[in-house]
């Protein structure tokens, strides 16, 4: 079973032509590599938002990730981080609850959606997964993240409401509309997907 992330699998899926080839070549390099904590440069942020939640702490326990950060890239993005995600908890009551780990399959391919947040809010139960890149994620980005977390989520914890949360711009997103038809485009692209990694040079 070829595992990837929602996000490796929604980057492969943005591209055409042979930036899809790219794409995949570095997902597998990756691979080869093995995961390592020293290189998920969110793990660190993510890694306190999920116990921020979890262990009840205030929102100004966020501000002890910023201490000791060596990483001037980190030095950098994870100020505008922590202050995005407070904006957006601030104005909200929330209240924790386990998100379910869930994988999206199609053939011998298996794209891991594991929202990092379940959290009521304002009582209504939610599903949020985390959105830390710099750029504002685009529509299409949106939709297909959306619609993939919509279809294996959703069914399966009694409509839960599913949402990508930008964490920068403190934002949560949630869908306005599915279609289930989108699907069978999206499994078009993962046994592409899976066409091309399986061609590759180990």
């Amino acid at each position: 079973m070829i595992e990837i992330t929602l996000t490796q699998f929604v980057d492969f899926v943005l591209k055409s032509g042979s930036p899809k080839l790219t794409v995949v070549r570095h997902v597998k390099k990756q691979h080869g590599e093995g995961y390592s904590p020293q290189t998920d440069f969110y793990k660190p942020i993510r890694d306190a938002l999920v116990e921020l939640h979890r262990a009840g702490q205030p929102l100004t326990t966020l501000d002890q990730v910023l201490r000791g950060l060596t990483d001037k890239k980190k030095q950098t993005a994870y100020p505008v981080l922590v202050r995005g995600y407070k904006k957006f908890a601030a104005r909200r009551a929330l209240e924790w609850f386990g998100p379910p780990r869930k994988a999206w399959v199609v053939d011998d391919l298996s794209v891991s959606l594991n929202p990092e947040l379940g959290l009521k809010i304002g009582g209504s139960p939610h599903l949020v997964k985390l959105y830390f890149k710099d750029g504002e994620p685009g529509k299409r980005q949106v939709e297909a993240m959306l619609h993939l977390l919509q279809s294996e989520l959703r069914p399966k914890t009694g409509g839960v409401r599913v949402g990508l949360l930008d964490v920068r711009r403190g934002k949560l997103i949630l869908p306005t509309d599915y279609d289930p038809a989108y699907l069978t485009l999206m499994e078009g692209e993962a046994r592409s997907f899976a066409s091309i990694y399986r061609s590759l040079p180990v």
